[in-house]
């Protein structure tokens, strides 16, 4: 059934438009079929959703006019989109917003200068006044799940909420609106079917996790397809639309393990059906073994797999066989020196790795830290040492000694936010006690298999190395990094900027830290190198990677890395890690 009102195609039983809420009459005939039997000529394109005024909708009310103001004069509508029971509108946001050109993010502030996130400049950056979409209705207890939703503060990136639930008085006491992004992502039902099935699996472990978020909250959805999945920039999410998602506040145990179980099933359907290009569940179905096995497991097992955090982690399974079948095999090698100088080294180093094999296949684990200290002797160094001991003892107690019996492993970007926040602490409290400027730049990796995440704070680097060539993973959180992305000064002047060392971001300086993460899949003969700016500050990214390719293992390359560095001058403590996959 196609909505008269916005042309969107709708299942042939539904009394409202999925997207814009218009009232469908089953069995009406459109104007274009009225004009045919009646004789009367019809436009050339009759497939198009006739034109209707906007007038009160039977059993609806009436719609606001453009220009209406609501939430203290904070949106104003500017397009009347549909009128039925819950009338739609978009509407403009008053307050201005500046979208930092480098990282996106939206900053309210009109006298910010700076992005807070990324460091980039705003000056230049013009102001703008976001649309959204808003639903009305004159029903006291309309939106009141998404209100409850919003009020749990939930967060998930397989989640998109609405934005906002309020009354508005001036129209009418009872009436409820409900704010939400306008672009609203892809639905998966619009995808091209199949689609590829390590996509599908990646695209699971999320929604899987975000029905889990849902859950442990007593939220579950109501009906799960294909039109309540949203995707888009890599991602899948659950398009949380007006009446979808529903409170369990008063069911039995038994009740709500019974709607949890539907849910998994329901998203197992929607995910085979993605995969397949079939709605229906086929035990035959050309499918990897292991990925076949696991939707039979939940949807045709006599013992089904019901709960959707164990149904995340069977995806994360099932996509990690795929993607790693034989197992990788790593090395690495690592090095620090004092420079030629300081009398001081205040860099520290970890390096920890483990290789389990199971069933066959290695999976190696290794995590590879270089913290720059800063503050001299009984600051800089003490930094850094703390730095590394609290990650070494909690990468030990969570990561490692779990990883070698087999058992999972924390999400690798949530672990390492969770140990730079812990180290930061420490390292706060302890330079507000002995009352010094102590800090610590800090980069690690977390590699799990190929597959490496990295965390960076300051102006220790990590780096891609590769066949045809070495490019910059992370970015420095320095003055001179600042200046060369604004176009202020060019890379070439930047090495020899008399405020080259200046950095705004560190280990220590504030109770709380801001963490750039990034992942890095390694391809065989491919490397990941970490190091202190001893190393990047002494010789170009193009010397790094001649020496890297001439040498014989990631040891004899640290080895020679430092020796370049101390030839070039050694003004700095130098320590360099390397992670090649063979």
């Amino acid at each position: 059934m196609i909505c008269p009102n916005c042309g969107v195609e709708n299942r042939e039983t539904a009394r409202f438009c999925q997207r814009c809420g218009q009232l469908m009459v089953m069995g009406e005939p459109s104007s274009a079929e009225n004009g045919r039997a009646s004789g009367q000529s019809v436009a050339a394109d009759d497939t198009l959703p006739v034109t209707r005024p906007l007038a009160e909708a039977r059993g609806g009310f009436a719609p606001l006019p453009v220009g209406a103001l609501l939430l203290q004069d904070r949106f104003a509508v500017t397009e009347v989109r549909a009128v039925s029971l819950s009338n739609l509108y978009q509407v403009e946001d008053a307050l201005a917003v500046r979208p930092c050109p480098t990282c996106r993010t939206l900053i309210t502030d009109p006298d910010e200068q700076f992005c807070s996130s990324c460091g980039a400049e705003l000056v230049n950056v013009m102001p703008l006044h976001l649309r959204y979409l808003l639903h009305e209705s004159a029903d006291e207890q309309a939106f009141a799940t998404e209100a409850r939703l919003l009020e749990m503060q939930l967060s998930h990136p397989g989640l998109l909420l609405p934005l906002q639930v309020f009354s508005d008085t001036p129209y009418g006491p009872s009436r409820r609106y409900l704010l939400e992004h306008e672009a609203a992502p892809q639905p998966a039902s619009k995808l091209s079917l199949p689609q590829e099935i390590n996509q599908v699996l990646e695209w699971g472990v999320s929604l899987a996790w975000a029905l889990d978020e849902l859950h442990r909250h007593g939220v579950v959805l109501r009906e799960i397809s294909l039109d309540h999945i949203g995707v888009g920039e890599g991602m899948a999410r659950w398009v949380l639309c007006p009446g979808l998602a529903h409170m369990i506040t008063a069911a039995s145990a038994a009740e709500m393990t019974s709607h949890i179980a539907q849910n998994v099933r329901g998203l197992a359907m929607a995910l085979f059906h993605l995969a397949t290009g079939s709605p229906d569940f086929s035990a035959g179905a050309t499918l990897p073994d292991r990925v076949q096995e696991l939707f039979a497991q939940v949807l045709a097992a006599p013992q089904r797999l019901d709960h959707a955090a164990s149904f995340a982690t069977a995806l994360e399974t099932v996509l990690q066989e795929l993607l790693h079948p034989t197992g990788v095999s790593v090395v690495f090698g690592s090095r620090t020196h004092v420079g030629q100088v300081r009398n001081l080294n205040e860099d520290g180093l970890l390096t920890l790795f483990v290789n389990p094999v199971l069933r066959s296949v290695t999976n190696p684990l290794g995590l590879f830290v270089v913290a720059d200290g800063m503050g001299g002797h009984e600051a800089g160094d003490v930094a850094s040492q703390l730095t590394i001991r609290t990650i070494a003892r909690l990468a030990l107690d969570e990561v490692m000694a779990p990883a070698a019996a087999g058992a999972d492993i924390p999400p690798p970007k949530d672990w390492l936010a969770a140990a730079a926040g812990a180290a930061n602490r420490l390292v706060y409290e302890r330079r507000r006690a002995a009352g010094t400027d102590m800090g610590t730049t800090l980069v690690m990796a977390l590699l799990v298999g190929d597959v490496a995440t990295i965390l960076n704070v300051g102006d220790s680097r990590a780096y891609l190395l590769k066949a045809n060539g070495i490019a910059r993973i992370t970015t420095d959180h320095s003055l001179v990094e600042r200046l060369v992305a604004t176009g202020q000064i060019t890379p070439e002047e930047a090495v020899t900027h008399p405020q080259k060392n200046v950095i705004y971001r560190v280990i220590g300086d504030k109770s709380h830290v801001e963490v750039d993460l990034f992942e890095q899949r390694l391809a065989p003969r491919e490397a990941l190198l970490l190091c202190s700016d001893g190393l990047s500050g002494m010789i170009d990214d193009q010397q790094i990677e001649h020496i890297w390719r001439i040498s014989t293992s990631p040891q004899d390359a640290c080895d020679q890395l430092v020796e370049a560095a101390n030839e070039a001058g050694g003004e700095d403590n130098i320590t360099v890690v390397i992670v090649q996959v063979v």
